[in-house]
């Protein structure tokens, strides 16, 4: 009982730190349709920026297997004063050009925490692995959900500039805690991480499982919680429904708490009932969630009930597409093997928030939406497409 308490601490630590990062990317959220209109620029300018800051900062966290000696508590502390430093320094930007230069240091600076972190909990809870690793997500979701109200309320009081450098406080904070309260490794770990070798980029395509893992996580980054949904859905309810400052924060919120209860249920559920069997459905169920949230219109109350089905289903592919993954690699290659899965679902798929920038100026919100809808099915398709179940009657057939 001892041992499990100090586990679950750990837990908290790890998902505390994800959720204190979490306030960056929330808050900038907020922040961008004040900065196309402050800076007179277009979505798809900042489609851009936020596609290559998403690309570098992906590609940056297949970095993980070569810093797999040195102390998670060092790697997540350096993170948050990093995003502490980027948020003033967005907020000080004079021109489109400084503010994208400060974003793309906020990329540079944040990579540590999916790899680092999944790598650290999947390492510990072998046996409930989907609890943990949504968890994870949870906490990353508990931190997007906190900041929102706030932020709006500052940007409605005193201003984008205010709002963005407010951040720096909290992220200061969680630097300060994570270093004081994460033990990595634990005593029986220790070993076993000072051994852990590097996994080949080469290997993993390799492996039907895990090459299925990278090709569903690329394709669904198209409609992903944190990613293009964090983006889009707070300039789709300002710019394409002209609704109030405090309505955007409030239905936004209402997305971040299903973020929250949605990824736990489903990794509850997923150590139970079979992970890749419920992140299909996960899928099909999101994309239908999405699809609705731009056909209800801009009543408040249907918005806001949607908006808790896309945060309750749209958040919950992360964790259980990261338990899918992590079944296909031996546990002494998760940190590397978690650095390459982050910096191709999520780096490469960042592609996903430049299309999608350029989708909204041409086709409107409704047709980026649409397509954020149709990377989930068609992620879900090549998931259901590789599962071993599905090749064995296949093989069967073939005889």
């Amino acid at each position: 009982m001892p041992r499990r308490r100090e586990r679950d601490g750990q837990l908290a630590v790890v998902s505390f730190s994800h959720a204190v990062q979490h306030f960056y990317p929330s808050g900038l959220a907020l922040v961008y349709p004040f900065v196309v209109s402050s800076f007179h620029t277009s979505w798809g300018a900042l489609g851009v920026v936020v596609g290559v800051a998403g690309v570098v900062g992906g590609l940056l966290q297949a970095l993980a297997g070569a810093f797999r000696r040195l102390s998670a508590r060092l790697l997540l502390a350096i993170q948050n004063l990093g995003l502490a430093t980027a948020s003033v320094a967005g907020a000080l930007g004079g021109s489109f050009a400084s503010f994208g230069a400060a974003r793309l240091f906020g990329a540079l600076v944040s990579w540590p925490q999916h790899p680092v972190g999944s790598a650290v909990l999947a390492r510990r809870y072998p046996d409930r692995r989907a609890f943990a690793l949504a968890w994870h997500v949870a906490g990353g979701s508990i931190g997007t959900a906190v900041i929102p109200l706030a932020m709006s309320a500052a940007i409605a009081y005193e201003g984008w500039r205010f709002g963005l450098a407010m951040l720096a406080i909290p992220l200061g904070l969680g630097a300060l805690a994570v270093s004081a309260w994460l033990r990595d490794p634990l005593p029986e770990e220790e070993q076993h991480a000072k051994v852990a070798p590097r996994i080949r980029l080469l290997e993993l395509l390799r492996q039907r499982e895990s090459a299925a893992s990278l090709a569903a996580g690329t394709i669904a980054a198209g409609g992903r919680g944190l990613g293009t949904l964090t983006t889009y859905v707070p300039a789709y309810l300002k710019d394409g429904l002209h609704l109030s400052a405090l309505a955007v924060g409030g239905i936004f919120t209402a997305m971040l708490v299903g973020s929250i209860g949605g990824p736990v249920g489903a990794g509850r559920l997923a150590d139970r009932l079979g992970r890749r069997r419920l992140l299909v459905v996960v899928y099909i169920l999101a994309a239908a969630a999405i699809i609705g949230f731009v056909e209800v219109g801009s009543e408040i109350g249907a918005l806001v009930v949607m908006a808790v089905l896309v945060g309750i289903l749209g958040y919950s592919e992360s964790p259980l597409l990261q338990a899918v993954f992590s079944e296909a690699i031996p546990q002494s290659h998760h940190q590397s093997a978690f650095g390459w899965f982050f910096a191709i679902s999520y780096g490469v798929g960042s592609l996903w928030t430049i299309l999608l920038g350029y989708l909204i100026d041409s086709a409107g919100f409704k047709g980026a939406f649409l397509a954020m809808a149709a990377s989930f099915v068609l992620a879900g398709g090549v998931l259901a497409w590789a599962s071993p179940k599905t090749r064995a009657r296949k093989r069967a057939l073939d005889l």
